[in-house]
């Protein structure tokens, strides 16, 4: 029995770590009333002002994908991006509308201030919605004097 606990306490750090580096979870797709499942996924849920440092990002992706029934890309599908009324003047997503590509369609959203906005992409009938928080960047540690 002993000769077990080594590779059962390997095991379960495996099974701890592996789980720590999954992808984070989004929201489920949601049929369109053509029968499209619509999902929105953000690749920075937290965006940094300024010049900053290189690692920090300063844009976040917004990729909106669209599958038929048999869960199969749909091309030429057209995605209208947009934010929150308050913050159109402060963000921008560029393109604001385009169409899917291999069942993707993509827009770089990018902001001028700080907070929190909402994101949204539509697609048919079906607006999907994210959030982004947009910060100034952390000072820089061990900087003592």
């Amino acid at each position: 029995m002993l000769r077990y606990v080594p590779t059962l306490c390997l095991c379960c750090v495996l099974l701890w770590v592996s789980t720590a580096c999954a992808p984070l979870q989004t929201e489920s797709a949601v049929p369109s009333e053509h029968g499209y499942r619509v999902s929105l996924h953000v690749s920075d849920p937290l965006i940094y002002l300024g010049p900053g440092r290189p690692t920090l990002p300063q844009a976040a992706v917004l990729v909106v994908r669209v599958r038929d029934a048999q869960g199969q890309p749909v091309d030429g599908i057209s995605v209208r991006f947009s934010v929150e009324p308050s913050w159109t003047q402060n963000a921008s997503l560029t393109p604001a509308e385009t169409l899917t590509r291999n069942g993707e369609a993509r827009a770089s959203f990018q902001a001028n201030t700080i907070g929190v906005v909402h994101v949204m992409a539509q697609v048919d009938n079906v607006t999907r919605e994210a959030r982004i928080t947009i910060d100034t960047p952390p000072s820089p540690s061990g900087g003592g004097s």
